[in-house]
């Protein structure tokens, strides 16, 4: 009973995953649904950013590199439009992409491929205030 109202308690957090490899993102929404939150997906950061201005989104899970605009910039095109909204954890696939620079930039996290589900879903639960 105590896990079912967590779930219902997690519906008011909206994540947005974008990433342009389908089975990753289509896995790492998989996971964020299983755990009662609302999910918003797209492959591309101009879409991402639409959703962003469009929708209530509480964090963005976010790769760094891919086309329609990669994750610095979607960082900072979502930070100027609201420099509220949401944080921002970003999975790569390189490693010339550093965490260091990415936390700059106003990210909360970085994970590099292959990365650990469990603790993305931490990260994100950390981020949210809700671990």
């Amino acid at each position: 009973m105590r896990e079912h109202k967590r779930m219902d308690d997690f519906k008011k957090y909206t994540i947005l995953v974008v990433d342009d490899e389908d089975i990753l993102r289509k896995t790492i929404v998989f996971d964020f649904k299983r755990k009662g939150f609302q999910v918003l997906e797209t492959d591309n950061g101009k879409t991402a950013l639409e959703l962003v201005k469009t929708n209530h989104v509480n964090l963005v899970v976010s790769d760094i590199r891919m086309p329609g605009g990669d994750g610095m910039a979607l960082l900072e095109q979502i930070r100027t439009y609201d420099p509220h909204l949401p944080m921002v954890i970003f999975i790569t696939g390189f490693a010339d992409i550093t965490e260091a620079e990415c936390i700059s930039k106003g990210a909360k996290s970085v994970f590099t491929k292959p990365f650990d589900r469990t603790l993305l879903m931490n990260s994100v639960l950390k981020a949210l205030g809700i671990a």
